[in-house]
């Protein structure tokens, strides 16, 4: 590498430019009074001082106080650090443009690959701020933590979020500095090793293989069916089937899908139980949002029992709930709702009473 070369890489890591032809001065010549590395560099000699004292204060050089002032190069264990981080830098920079120079524009394209999980998350990190009805996410102790605050901010406004966290040794004593009382958040864990997805407000995926899979890469969806899918298998898989991280909360508990609202209360209904709920979704007659509260009248669903909790394969074609508002009877159905009158996005557990006495 030639001298100017060498110049130029060390204004790129971060001197100015009389900065580093002094500095090279020094590396040449070894300890110089202050006037001779002016003569020496062409650094002029009203600046030379002011260079060499932030050439100090950076650790390149050195100096001297005698008759005059002198300055000698630094021990270049520490610059060659820096320096070689700095190439670093530039090269995880580089890689880092390339990928999103790369990446699929989701307004245009339904789905999109990505060379890099950590590029998945950080799509999530940015769309979860932007959510409005729910989240669904499974992911790693490590991959909750870097999304935690965006996440808390979502359940904060109101955001419906629910998190699968895949198990590990230290999740429990890892928790405790979790704040997983908060409203509208749960957290369940699931015993076996999965991918990293995220579900959000129906219309986007999130997907990115686990660290066991051959290959690093990401899928970016912007579909409504193919998210309706993803967010099957998150209920089936993901969710349904594993305990709560922390014990249960108090209502008004939300709810996401409207089956798994019609398994926790299906059989306290049939019991007589009174359960109050508010709905927020779709009018489909109307294709406007709407909010109403009132008292579950009925639950429908095909071969439909009554004295238990109904299986997944019997709420995995279609199920209706009856909600009598005092003013009206509204049919209620879950995501994709053609036939209902309300497709709900958020079902609120209210209140459940028997016979006037009420538990909310």
């Amino acid at each position: 590498m030639d001298r100017d070369t060498l110049k130029q890489a060390l204004e790129n890591a971060d001197l100015t430019a009389y900065e580093a032809e002094a500095y090279l001065t020094l590396v040449d010549y070894g300890r110089l009074p202050a006037v001779d590395v002016a003569k020496k560099s062409g650094v002029p000699t009203s600046q030379v001082y002011d260079t060499l004292r932030s050439l100090e204060s950076k650790g390149f050089v050195d100096t001297i106080d005698q008759d005059r002032l002198h300055a000698e190069p630094a021990d270049p264990v520490d610059i060659l650090t820096h320096l070689r981080e700095r190439g670093e830098l530039f090269t995880e920079a580089a890689e880092e443009l390339e990928d999103r120079w790369e990446q699929p524009d989701l307004k245009d394209h339904r789905v999109g690959v990505v060379k890099h999980a950590d590029t998945v998350l950080e799509h999530v990190r940015n769309r979860v701020r932007e959510t409005d009805v729910a989240v669904e996410v499974a992911l790693t102790a490590d991959q909750f933590e870097s999304l935690r605050t965006a996440l808390y901010s979502a359940a904060k406004r109101g955001v419906i979020v629910h998190v699968a966290i895949y198990y590990e040794s230290d999740l429990t004593e890892r928790s405790e500095a979790w704040d997983l009382s908060r409203t509208n958040l749960e957290v369940r864990v699931v015993k076996i090793p999965g991918p990293f997805i995220a579900v959000l407000d129906r219309s986007r995926t999130y997907f990115a293989p686990n660290s066991r899979a051959a290959e690093n890469y990401g899928i970016l969806i912007n579909d409504n069916i193919l998210s309706f899918i993803n967010h099957w298998y998150y209920q089936t898989c993901l969710w349904y089937p594993w305990p709560p991280l922390v014990g249960d909360q108090d209502r008004p508990k939300p709810y996401i899908s409207l089956k798994e609202f019609i398994r926790d209360i299906s059989a306290l209904h049939h019991d007589g139980g009174n359960v109050a709920v508010t709905v927020s979704g779709i009018d489909v007659a109307a294709d406007e949002f709407r909010t109403v509260t009132g008292t579950v009248t009925d639950i429908y669903y095909p071969d439909a029992v009554t004295d238990d909790s109904p299986s997944l394969e019997q709420l995995s074609t279609y199920a209706v709930v009856t909600l009598d508002t005092g003013d009206e009877q509204l049919t209620v159905g879950g995501w994709g709702a053609v036939f209902e009158d309300i497709e709900a996005q958020k079902i609120t557990l209210e209140a459940i009473s028997f016979d006037g006495v009420g538990q909310s």
